[in-house]
């Protein structure tokens, strides 16, 4: 079996994706933990790994990956005879959508209401508030396509799917106000609630985050 070892801090949205699609694919692998706060990833050692210092990086065999979706992808596709989480071409287009209509989005509501408040800085409301607006018709899209299919590439499960969560679980526990803001499009709160479900999920939420 490959060695594998992620790099990154577990809080963190882009670590949180490789470490539930680990889980997910029922992979061993080590957590070296790369902590920002004490601005371990710009230590040399870390930057031979990942030139930018942005998390997460993973040592895979004898490759050295990094951007979380294209590690997802990576992974996935070599690890998808027992589980296929790599998918069909729906799944990558909607990891795309992900990466360029939602997260750009959902991505700056989150560090207002939860990383800020880590860093002790204020939140910044109006920031928040136009960004809930340009949300709404991103969600709208989402509800048509989530009243279709179960999972946000189709009927299966994917990391289409795992490259939203980090986020969604963010956004939704940081406020009740962003939990009933989400309710207003019902399909994409089901899909909300089914990826919440998953026990790989749960399991790498509940242990490595805290808000």
């Amino acid at each position: 079996m490959v060695k594998l070892t992620v790099y990154g801090d577990p809080k963190s949205t882009c670590t949180l994706r490789i470490l539930i699609l680990l889980e997910e694919l029922q992979l061993d692998y080590k957590l070296h933990h790369v902590d920002l706060m004490k601005n371990q990833n710009k230590d040399p050692r870390f930057l031979e790994l990942q030139p930018f210092g942005k998390i997460p990086a993973v040592k895979y065999g004898d490759r050295v990956l990094f951007e979380s979706r294209s590690i997802l992808r990576y992974i996935a596709k070599n690890n998808n005879d027992d589980i296929d989480l790599l998918g069909d071409i729906n799944n990558d287009i909607w990891l795309e959508v992900e990466s360029q209509n939602f997260s750009p989005i959902i991505s700056k509501i989150v560090y207002e209401k939860v990383f800020k408040p880590m860093q002790n800085k204020e939140t910044n409301e109006s920031i928040i508030s136009e960004e809930l607006h340009k949300f709404k018709p991103v969600l709208s899209v989402y509800n048509t396509r989530l009243e279709q299919h179960k999972f946000i590439g189709g009927d299966d499960f994917s990391i289409a799917d795992i490259s939203h969560i980090p986020y969604l679980y963010y956004f939704v526990n940081a406020s009740k106000t962003f939990k009933n803001f989400l309710k207003d499009y019902p399909y994409v709160y089901k899909w909300y609630k089914r990826l919440m479900s998953r026990k790989y999920v749960q399991r790498i939420l509940e242990s490595d985050t805290d808000i």
